[in-house]
């Protein structure tokens, strides 16, 4: 009598069953959607950096979340990821240097929503940058510190991936307003807020491209608080990026179908192999 490890066979059938399920969200990914950082700092600045270069990024196309770090001539950090539940993006940039140093950090994202209704829908964007910025004005040294964000709404589901904002809004998507901007020049718990009203038809999808910039030379520039966005009604919108923590989804029927299948095979050679 041959003996069969059920658990074994559990096993196989729960990771054909996982790569079904898998290979069925791939097949509907939206394309252009995900999270990028990058750090840079220079060394040598007098007026404008010549020489002394550091440089690090994280993310690409389909990342949750990216975060860069560097503590080389001067000190940067940037995070970008997506919020649970809401998937809206969540940026946030810190920079610090001394005199005749130089560091940037930036934080990107895109995510795409559709208006899953059966309505056209008004939607009201609201975007808040809250930081910090001061320069150390220790003697004559050029100082340059700045906080920015920047938010483009684009159309469509097809988008090339490209972590640079004027380069993806300008030349490569599809406006469906203006872009806008926020900038903290200078002050301590600063919050500037905007809010983004467009309209979207029943079943049509946007991408929401930001950027959020932090520089320092010989100062810091500190929106660690973020640089956050919220629907101001968030109904029959659905997101692209969805993270880890988000609530499974129930599988579509065909998706049932193939595990179901993947099962009674299972079971057929469970009762050969008994017989």
């Amino acid at each position: 009598m041959k003996i069969i490890n059920t658990n074994k066979s559990f096993k196989f059938a729960l990771a054909g069953a996982l790569t079904l399920l898998v290979s069925s969200a791939n097949a509907s990914v939206i394309e252009g959607v995900g999270a990028f950082t990058a750090v840079g700092t220079a060394g040598h600045c007098p007026s404008f950096c010549t020489e002394l270069f550091s440089y690090t990024s994280d993310g690409d196309e389909g990342s949750t979340q990216a975060y860069s770090e560097l503590n080389e001539y001067a000190y940067g950090q940037a995070y970008s990821s997506f919020v649970s539940e809401s998937y809206m993006p969540l940026l946030r940039v810190e920079t610090n240097a001394a005199a005749y140093k130089n560091s940037l950090a930036t934080a990107f994202s895109v995510q795409n929503f559709t208006n899953t209704g059966t309505e056209t829908k008004t939607v009201n964007l609201d975007v808040n940058l809250h930081g910090s910025v001061s320069d150390n004005s220790s003697d004559n040294h050029n100082t340059d510190n700045y906080l920015s964000a920047s938010i483009a709404i684009l159309g469509g589901t097809s988008l090339d991936w490209y972590p640079n904002f004027a380069t993806l809004v300008y030349e490569i998507g599809q406006r469906l307003i203006d872009p806008m901007g926020v900038y903290i020049g200078d002050g301590v718990d600063v919050n500037n807020s905007e809010t983004v009203t467009f309209t979207v038809n029943a079943g049509e999808s946007f991408y929401i491209v930001s950027e959020m910039r932090a520089k320092s030379q010989d100062g810091y520039a500190d929106a660690w608080n973020t640089l956050s966005m919220s629907f101001k009604d968030g109904s029959d919108l659905q997101a692209a990026i969805q993270v880890a923590t988000a609530p499974v989804s129930v599988p579509e029927p065909k998706t049932l179908f193939l595990l179901a299948l993947c099962l009674l095979a299972i079971l057929v050679k469970k009762r050969d192999l008994l017989a």
